[in-house]
């Protein structure tokens, strides 16, 4: 008996041991758009068995975080809002979110395991390379852009590409490396001070700081410049270096100001001031219509994902917006509420509130490339935080992956820091 116990458990580790190569793949079918996304959704079922494998083997679904419960919950509320809401997509609407639970658990389960981050950060800077270069080739630069045009125009543009298919929405893009930038600045700055392997991560942020730059979302770039001004003070070394950093930030808040002010094409000046007015208008009118749901659907929203179905549109009509798409409510909290109602709304603070508590035992416990890693991925989540007041990453789009990801760098810190 005791040998086939030991057989069992060395066949559930090799199972349970394929799960990054399963993330990679749904990773890669859950980017593509629907119709062609679903009919990859069956790989959601190998989840399940990998999950068992790990029970066999170490006698737990997952490992042990403070932000589990919450998560188990999001789950819950994404289950009961298939039967409850008014309009509804069915299960498939789970298949993002189910990735981006099985990315934090496997995430922190190799952590635990390992006792390195070196696998995981590795991972997350492959990761950055990768947005940055996608930012940079693929968006579709808007008429905030047009005085850097110099620089715009003499980027290369690959929208053709397999999986990039029409490129990026420069806000849309800006909503991820708010996440990613912060954190790979603290590593930048701590790999120098440590004198470890810096290239990839030197490249990662130089690539997702100047698609930021470039891509011109304003909230996203003073979020940035709030989470960089968090890590200067907190990773950066005391003295020049510290100086240095912060020098830098108020230079390119300065240079980012002269931008808002059109100080660099007066001719424009007039077209840009009322583009801007009637910018924060139609967020006010979108945000009131996505009030409106959450008081007509206070306890479910209106489905997952339907703030930009028709009927919802005609329903809870946005001026100017009757003929156009209206991808999200332009502010995250009011998103999830109109997705998920107050329960999807609390359920998202207590995920910002639990990754903020695991982050600061890391920063108090940990050693400094946790603590490093801990003030990037707090400040990634302030950065994402100024960006989503005005803006939104649906949880049910592709780029809300990077919501996930981010709070599993935090998990990953609070265990590396746990012993």
């Amino acid at each position: 008996m005791p040998n086939a116990q030991l057989l069992i458990k060395s066949a559930a580790r090799q199972v349970w041991r394929l799960e990054p190569l399963l993330l990679g793949l749904l990773l890669i079918a859950f980017w593509i758009p629907s119709p062609a996304r679903d009919r990859w959704l069956w790989l959601v079922f190998l989840l399940p068995p990998v999950w068992a494998a790990r029970w066999l083997d170490r006698r737990r679904l997952w490992p042990d975080t403070p932000l589990q419960w919450a998560l188990a919950v999001f789950l819950a509320l994404g289950v009961a809002n298939v039967w409850l809401a008014p309009y509804t997509r069915g299960l498939m609407m789970l298949g993002r979110p189910l990735l981006g639970f099985a990315l934090y658990f496997y995430m922190v389960e190799r952590v635990e395991r390992s006792r390195r981050l070196d696998g995981v950060l590795l991972a997350t800077a492959a990761l950055a390379l990768l947005l940055g270069a996608a930012a940079l080739l693929t968006t579709q630069w808007n008429e905030k852009s047009s005085q850097l045009a110099v620089i715009v125009d003499a980027l290369p543009n690959f929208t053709g590409l397999p999986l990039l298919e029409g490129g990026f929405n420069a806000n849309e893009i800006a909503g991820a490396v708010s996440y990613l930038l912060p954190v790979m600045a603290a590593l930048v700055a701590y790999r120098w001070t440590a004198g470890r392997a810096r290239a990839g991560v030197t490249l990662a942020f130089v690539l997702l700081f100047a698609a930021l730059a470039l891509g011109q979302s304003r909230l996203a770039i003073l979020g940035v410049i709030v989470g960089l001004a968090f890590v200067a003070r907190l990773v950066v070394a005391r003295g020049r270096w510290r100086h240095l950093a912060l020098a830098g930030l108020i230079v390119f808040g300065l240079f980012e100001a002269l931008l808002i002010l059109n100080a660099f094409d007066t001719g424009q000046q007039p077209k840009m001031r009322a583009r801007d007015e009637a910018s924060f208008s139609d967020r006010v009118n979108i945000w009131r219509s996505g009030l409106d749901m959450l008081r007509d659907y206070p306890l479910t929203g209106v489905g997952m994902s339907f703030f930009r179905y028709n009927p919802v549109r005609q329903r809870y009509p946005v001026p100017k917006y009757e003929n156009r798409v209206l991808p999200h409510a332009h502010n995250e909290l009011i998103q999830i509420g109109a997705d998920l109602g107050l329960p999807g709304m609390a359920v998202f603070a207590a995920c910002y509130s639990l990754a903020g508590f695991m982050l600061l035992a890391a920063y108090r416990r940990g050693q400094p490339e946790t603590k490093a890693l801990a003030v990037g991925v707090a400040a990634g989540l302030l950065a994402h935080g100024v960006y989503g007041l005005g803006d939104a990453v649906p949880l049910w789009d592709r780029l809300a992956f990077s919501f996930w990801w981010t709070l599993a760098l935090a998990g990953a810190a609070w265990v590396k820091s746990q012993g």
